[in-house]
């Protein structure tokens, strides 16, 4: 779980960030029971993370890399900085007092190797109805176009469905909710959303959050920032994308109605977050305009999903 007070300001060292990593990560066979999957099926799905893995030259020694580490550290990023402006939104989408903040976790090994995505995201709010929401991010720092081509044309897994910009996954938990917003297991459906910019910024962020000096929060502005604006900027680019195709193609089944209630949600979501992100950031106007000049935000926005 990932949100946090929007003034906190953790300081980690690599053993301390790695360790919140791996406690982060949900384990598969902590699925094991629970109506979630047989001990024989985990197994299974242990054993083709571990083939894939081989195939990829990843070995045990590996432990987590210095991409997964970045992934978390922009995660928290997005929860601790309100990337999606919610306490200046409060009053529209929490009238009632009602809804959560949205809170973005972690993905298991097997959702990250075999259905391409880094964390998911759950929103639930006025903009949605008041259901919960999810998304996946998949993070990128390949801007290369057989790359992103790739990334973009990834489906879907349901034979019925196999619709690009959308993605399943098997081994969730919301761990953020006492009483959580979805069942654990799978997630037969969401949107799927590839964000990236400079790998340069991605690194000093992380950095910074490791920075046993002083904190110097006018920097993690100004970074974060930059960060924001590249990725809300692509969120809403791909959602609208996905809203084009489903308003003509929603009826064609169940699934489908269930992604086109999700993308009209999540599209108006992005579109306030933005408004709002446009007002707050003012009296930064090279900040908000980075994403006009960062080569990877150019590069995933150039890419069409359909």
């Amino acid at each position: 779980m990932f949100k946090e007070s929007y003034n906190s300001s953790p300081k980690y060292n690599w053993a301390d960030i790695r360790e919140d990593v791996q406690n982060e990560t949900p384990v598969e066979t902590d699925f094991v029971g629970d109506d979630c999957y047989s001990k024989a099926e985990v197994e299974a799905d242990l054993a083709k993370i571990d083939r894939i893995k081989e195939q990829l030259g990843i070995g045990p020694e590996s432990g987590i890399s210095d991409s997964r580490i970045q992934e978390y550290a922009i995660a928290q990023e997005i929860g601790e900085m309100d990337w999606f402006g919610e306490q200046f939104r409060e009053d529209e989408l929490f009238p009632d007092g009602e809804g959560t903040q949205t809170s973005i976790f972690l993905t298991s090994e097997f959702d990250d190797f075999v259905n391409h995505i880094d964390a998911i995201g759950l929103m639930q709010n006025a903009d949605s109805n008041g259901e919960a929401i999810p998304f996946a991010l998949d993070m990128t720092y390949n801007s290369t176009a057989d790359g992103l081509n790739k990334k973009m044309s990834w489906t879907h897994p349901d034979k019925k469905v196999r619709i690009p910009g959308f993605a399943t996954a098997k081994y969730f938990e919301d761990t953020f909710n006492f009483d959580p917003l979805i069942q654990k297991g799978r997630i037969p459906i969401m949107p799927r959303f590839i964000i990236g910019f400079n790998p340069e910024l991605s690194t000093e962020i992380t950095e910074l959050r490791m920075s046993s000096n002083d904190w110097d929060s006018l920097r993690r502005d100004e970074l974060t920032t930059k960060a924001k604006w590249c990725v809300l900027k692509e969120l809403k680019h791909q959602s609208e994308q996905m809203l084009d195709y489903l308003e003509e193609n929603h009826a064609k089944n169940d699934l489908f109605e269930t992604a086109y209630t999700q993308v009209k949600a999540l599209d108006k979501y992005f579109g306030g977050a933005i408004d709002v992100a446009d007002e707050a950031d003012k009296n930064h106007p090279d900040w908000k305009s980075y994403a006009d000049r960062d080569d990877m935000a150019q590069a995933i926005m150039a890419r069409k999903i359909f």
